[in-house]
């Protein structure tokens, strides 16, 4: 039996229910919904929290809108993989968070991306761009439309009147403001639906959320983002949504970066991390504006190095292969003593030739035992310095052969030069070379050239650095003796000029290649 007293609970229950559905039907305010609805169960003598009213009207809401009809087993599921508006960063038709530090340069990021995909550019910053640009909306409401006429009028998204033009239909501004309130979603779900493909830009999620009070701490924070992902999606709508990091981040990922609590991160299909590439000391002022931007997600991550100069943004070249450049050379900068000195001998063979090193070699040239030759070499493969190349040949008069080395890495010079490249065509491609090498003249020796004619490129030569003659280079141009040109042997991007023939190059007094001295002793891989 049923007691009477379970029935009465169970019918006020039900009547909770029903009145939850009136209240959906009859007012549009999320807030005064809960409030209604709250009045109505203190009348009826059954008060309830904020948070059961919004369960109640969540639950309400799943019964009056229907259940989405599944997909059955047995019929085709589609595979068609999320297509990318800017490949690698953005992903078209899902929701993108994209999460950095205050003025790193998000919006510029963004707007720069939307002016070279309108512009009919291939790329940017390296990264092809799909399809034509379709229409953007930006929800702006983080900062005034002064702001965003100075990165409209740089990315020229504005004419000769100042009048917004290109690909951006809408702007919301701070002074104009529009927050994802109940209406703001619906409002941008319509937009969605009579522009199918269009690009979202909302800047910022906070700025856009003010007014509901959401706790950033809270589970509940992605719920507005959820529900904006959910209305556009329908139109294959393009949604990119800019948040701000945590103050303590300085590296890792988007999710673990991102303000408040993870749900938000969790609920985009792609992250997008933008951080200062070296943050500055306790007390200290960023001088070093260059930026690593990282993605993580559903799809293949990226890494960029850039940066944020007066005309757009620039590419300094894949982050990945920058960030490892930049710890060798940290590691490098480390060093002490004879592991310095050694390393140091090592890179120089290296970059002049692309010479590798034996221990043996070492061993007498710094006039070392061979067991402590030995330790040095493994602490900098340890430090992944250096690595092994191969083995030299054995002699004529007998002998095992001995490891050699070469910098980590070693097979490429990129790590060991400074080198600029460029991100669109709008922003000149830069290349950096040796400095060029002067000085008053020299009676050490320099080479000279027979009825005073230079020579023919190709030719071996060697150059005066550090106060010694060293091979390992060819000429490309010598047509003017006081301004010679040279390659390094092995690889012609490397070049040095305004060269002083006789002065500052000269012709190789022996082979441009050095080989490698002729072990004796038995083998022992770490024995020298």
């Amino acid at each position: 039996m049923i007691p009477e007293s379970l029935k009465d609970h169970k019918e006020l229950l039900t009547r909770l229910d029903h009145h939850a559905s009136i209240v959906l039907s009859n007012e549009e305010d999320a807030l005064r919904r809960c409030q209604l609805l709250r009045l109505y169960a203190d009348e009826v003598g059954f008060p309830i929290t904020e948070k059961t009213a919004a369960i109640l009207l969540l639950r309400a809401q799943g019964a009056v809108s229907g259940v989405c009809l599944p997909r059955m087993r047995g019929e085709k599921m589609d595979t068609t993989p999320t297509p990318w508006a800017w490949e690698g960063v953005i992903m078209a038709g899902t929701f993108n968070l994209l999460v950095a530090p205050p003025k790193v340069g998000k919006s510029a990021l963004m707007v720069g991306m939307i002016s070279a995909w309108f512009h009919g550019e291939d790329s940017y910053l390296g990264q092809p761009l799909h399809g034509v640009c379709p229409k953007v909306f930006i929800v702006g409401t983080d900062q005034p439309e002064s702001d965003w006429h100075t990165l409209f009028k740089r990315e020229g998204l504005v004419d000769r009147e100042g009048n917004m033009s290109g690909p951006v239909e809408m702007l919301w501004h701070t002074g104009a403001p529009l927050h994802l309130t109940e209406g703001g979603i619906a409002h941008l779900g319509e937009i969605a639906e009579a522009n199918p493909g269009a690009l979202f830009l909302l800047d910022s999620y906070h700025a856009c959320c003010a007014p509901l009070g959401l706790e950033e701490a809270a589970s509940s924070f992605d719920g507005p983002a959820r529900q904006l992902a959910e209305a556009v999606a329908p139109y294959k709508a393009t949604l990119a949504m800019i948040h701000h990091t945590n103050k303590s981040v300085s590296g890792g990922n988007a999710t673990n970066a991102s303000r408040g609590s993870n749900a938000l991160p969790a609920a985009a299909s792609l992250t997008i991390l933008m951080n200062w590439f070296k943050q500055p000391a306790e007390g200290q002022t960023q001088n070093d504006y260059r930026v690593v931007l990282k993605t993580q997600g559903r799809a293949k991550g990226t890494t960029l190095l850039i940066e944020l100069q007066d005309d757009g943004w620039l590419l300094h070249g894949d982050g990945e292969s920058v960030m490892a450049a930049e710890a060798m050379q940290e590691a490098a900068d480390e060093l002490q003593g004879r592991q310095a000195d050694v390393f140091d001998y090592i890179k120089e063979r290296w970059v002049l030739g692309e010479f590798t090193v034996a221990g043996t070699e070492l061993a007498s040239h710094f006039n070392l035992e061979r067991n402590k030759t030995s330790r040095c070499l493994r602490g900098l493969v340890r430090k992944g310095l250096i690595e092994e190349a191969g083995m030299t040949e054995t002699g004529p008069t007998g002998g095992r052969p001995s490891p050699l080395y070469r910098p980590a890495r070693g097979s490429s010079l990129e790590a060991w030069q400074t080198s600029q490249t460029s991100q669109t065509s709008r922003v000149h491609t830069e290349r950096s070379s040796l400095p060029p090498l002067t000085g008053s003249p020299r009676t050490d020796g320099g080479g000279s050239v027979q009825g005073g004619l230079t020579p023919s490129p190709g030719t071996p030569v060697e150059l005066h650095r550090n106060g010694d003659w060293s091979n390992g280079w060819v000429v490309v141009d010598a047509s003017n003796a006081d301004s010679v040109k040279a390659a390094k042997l092995g690889n012609a991007n490397i070049t040095v000029g305004s060269l002083r023939w006789d002065l500052d190059v000269r012709l190789c007094q022996s082979s441009p290649f050095k080989a490698a001295p002729e072990p004796t002793d038995i083998y022992d891989p770490f024995d020298f």
